[in-house]
């Protein structure tokens, strides 16, 4: 535990135990807890607050070294040492970001943190994994997804918790700023001690432009972003999970054992079949673009005026017609 008295409580803490209360079962399993732990004041805040319920000795730090700045060795080096002063153990997990031309970088990097994370946490038996994301970060993602142009999927942000390749996904930490979380760090006497990402003022990634110039204006605009905007991604969760329910029902009627018939799929709207063609899509493990749902909607559409044609080359598969009523997919030579 750390030798430092408090000032103020902490408010990791008072989150840590609203988001126990929501989800029963981390709270009621024996497995250890994995913590992401990245030696920021997010990660700090959220792994003090671990140490107050758990101890010790039912935590496992994990922290990502994907050496994408010149500092990740002093981020390691501080994660490690954090972690032998409060006796917890720690793996520092060692990542390659590859990324091709035309790829964004921070989803390249994303994408490897959470599967280095995931794999880890399965390989210690842990049932949750706890990440630090708060609401500034939350705030972000949602209008990073508003630019993308997103749909209401993407505009939900980031889920409380998640359920991935049987690991739960838990983000304690959304209802706290990362203001306050480092004010509740530098209250300690002395300070706690954390680290300051370089990339969060870098520039060239387009979440730290929106934290450091949209973000000030939205402030000015609106002093309660943080809630209005959240309140805002839980609605789009709220709305995505219902056109989730109902195109998985559709997905179930317009399925054969071969694929989707055609003739059940003109039955519907366009705004339904484009949910249908979008979900059977990522059923299979196959990412689309608004553009190639459109195609294939537009597609679906003319093979009832007889067009016998339909394919299209989707990542490393292709969607087809077989038998003038049936869609089906299989992989690209």
């Amino acid at each position: 535990m750390p030798a430092a008295q408090r000032s103020q409580v902490e408010p990791a803490l008072v989150a840590l135990r609203g988001f126990l209360h929501r989800h029963a079962t981390l709270g009621a399993s024996a497995a250890p807890v994995a913590i992401a732990f990245s030696g920021g004041a997010d990660s700090t805040a959220l792994l003090l607050g671990a140490l107050r319920i758990w101890g010790p000795e039912r935590l496992r730090a994990l922290h990502v070294h994907h050496g994408l700045q010149s500092g990740a060795d002093i981020f390691a080096d501080h994660v490690r040492q954090r972690c032998a002063a409060w006796n917890v153990a720690c793996a520092v997990l060692p990542v390659q970001v590859r990324a091709q031309r035309g790829d964004s970088l921070e989803d390249k990097a994303r994408d490897a943190r959470y599967q280095a994370l995931g794999a880890a946490a399965r390989g210690l038996g842990c049932d949750w994994l706890l990440l630090g994301h708060q609401a500034d970060d939350q705030a972000e993602s949602l209008l990073l997804a508003l630019l993308r142009g997103a749909g209401p999927k993407g505009l939900a942000a980031m889920p409380e918790a998640t359920q991935r390749n049987g690991l739960w996904l838990g983000r304690p930490l959304l209802a706290c700023s990362a203001e306050v979380l480092r004010q509740s760090l530098d209250a300690w006497s002395p300070p706690l001690p954390y680290l300051r990402d370089p990339m969060n003022h870098d520039p060239a990634f387009r979440r730290s432009r929106i934290r450091h110039e949209l973000l000030p204006v939205i402030s000015r605009l609106e002093p309660g972003w943080r809630s209005t905007l959240a309140r805002s991604a839980a609605l789009c969760a709220h709305a995505a999970a219902s056109i989730e329910e109902m195109a998985a029902l559709d997905v179930a009627r317009c399925t054969t054992h071969e694929g989707l018939r055609l003739d059940a799929l003109r039955e519907l709207g366009d705004a339904r079949l484009s949910e249908v063609l979008r979900l059977w899509l990522r059923q299979a493990g196959l990412r689309s673009s608004h553009g190639q749902i459109d195609n294939l909607r537009r597609q679906v559409r003319a093979s009832e005026r007889g067009a016998m044609d339909l394919q299209v080359r989707l990542g490393g598969a292709i969607l087809e017609r077989r038998g003038g009523s049936l869609v089906r997919v299989r992989s690209a030579d």
